[in-house]
C-alpha cells in the first residue's frame, strides 16, 4: 500500500502537471483564465490519478499506466514547446 501511496503522490503530480501544461498550450483563451483554469483542474486530476493508482491490483500496475500517460504527455508537450 506504500508504494501504491508514492506513485499515487509522486505520479499523480507530474501527470496532472504535464496534463495542465497541454490544456494551457490548447486553450484559446487569455492567459489568466487559461492559469486560472489550469489551477483549478489540477487538483481534480490528480486527485483522478490518486484514485487510478488505488483502485490496480498492484503498485508496479499503477506506475506502469501512469508512466505511460506521463510518456505522451510529455511527448506532447515538447512538441508544443518545440512548435511555439
Amino acid at each position: 500500500m506504500w508504494f501504491k501511496s508514492f506513485a499515487a503522490m509522486i505520479l499523480g503530480l507530474l501527470l496532472s502537471v504535464s496534463f495542465m501544461l497541454n490544456l494551457n498550450y490548447l486553450l484559446p483563451v487569455a492567459v489568466d483564465i487559461r492559469l486560472f483554469v489550469s489551477l483549478v483542474s489540477a487538483f481534480c486530476f490528480w486527485l483522478a490519478v490518486m484514485v487510478y493508482c488505488y483502485s490496480r491490483n498492484s503498485a508496479r500496475a499503477a506506475v506502469f499506466g501512469c508512466g505511460q500517460s506521463l510518456l505522451v504527455s510529455g511527448t506532447v508537450n515538447v512538441y508544443f514547446f518545440m512548435a511555439g
